[in-house]
């Protein structure tokens, strides 16, 4: 069984080298997947990330 790496806002920032402020923006307009809160923390999934960038790049 694999486990899926959970990745901070900033995690996602760093990976595609845009301002944490726009990752939330494409979080709202959909282009990246809903977050996950645990308290008072946010997670992206790192293969929901890495499906919904395979499909913006088609």
């Amino acid at each position: 069984m694999m486990i899926d790496q959970l990745l901070t806002i900033d995690d996602v920032a760093d990976r595609l080298r845009i301002h944490r402020s726009y990752v939330y923006k494409l979080i709202r307009l959909g282009t990246l997947p809903q977050p996950i809160k645990l308290g008072k923390s946010t997670r992206i999934r790192a293969t929901e990330l890495q499906d919904a960038l395979k499909a913006f790049s088609n």
